[in-house]
């Protein structure tokens, strides 16, 4: 499993890395073509070859991002993840305007990766769970990064069939507080 370390993003820094919050690089057209919506707010990007070396177990592809949003709907989130082969194109400023309820989600947080046995608590990527792959287990009282679970000791998940995740098929993703 790989262990995520979280900064705040100071100065200059490449904003196609991974990172948590702020605003996403991406493909331009899936602000056009749905795939993304206005009620949608930006969780984090991975840039899957800078944690390649970590992928023990030939999980993920070596190129691409795998990106994460989030809908609050009816007191719940929705996740929507989505997985792009190639390097983005756009930097989409101020995308996490308006989302204000949920914390400072317009502050970008870098990520730096390391291996790890320890999934206990803390931010860590593809958590074996049995049946399911945490790609995200988020602690939001790890590295003081925003948390939209203020006043929690919970962290929130977001998993996928272990079968999904080899055909990268995260159409059945979901998104749990724990």
């Amino acid at each position: 499993m790989i262990g995520v370390t979280v900064e705040k993003a100071h100065g200059e820094y490449d904003p196609g890395t991974s990172k948590f919050f702020g605003s996403p690089t991406m493909p331009e057209e899936w602000l056009s073509d749905g795939t993304v919506g206005d009620e949608d707010f930006f969780f984090c990007q991975l840039k899957l070859s800078e944690f390649k070396k970590y992928d023990k177990d030939g999980v993920v592809p070596q190129v691409g991002f795998i990106y994460f949003f989030l809908t609050f709907k009816d007191g719940a989130f929705i996740p929507n993840v989505r997985y792009c082969n190639k390097e983005p194109d756009t930097l989409i400023d101020d995308f996490n305007a308006g989302f204000d309820f949920l914390g400072d989600t317009e502050a970008e947080y870098s990520i730096d990766y390391f291996e790890t046995d320890s999934a206990e608590d803390g931010t860590r990527l593809f958590v074996d769970e049995g049946e399911k792959i945490a790609l995200i287990q988020y602690d939001p009282l790890d590295d003081n990064m925003p948390s939209f679970l203020a006043n929690t000791e919970r962290i929130a998940y977001f998993t996928i069939s272990k079968e999904d995740l080899k055909k990268m098929d995260f159409s059945k993703v979901e998104f749990e507080i724990r």
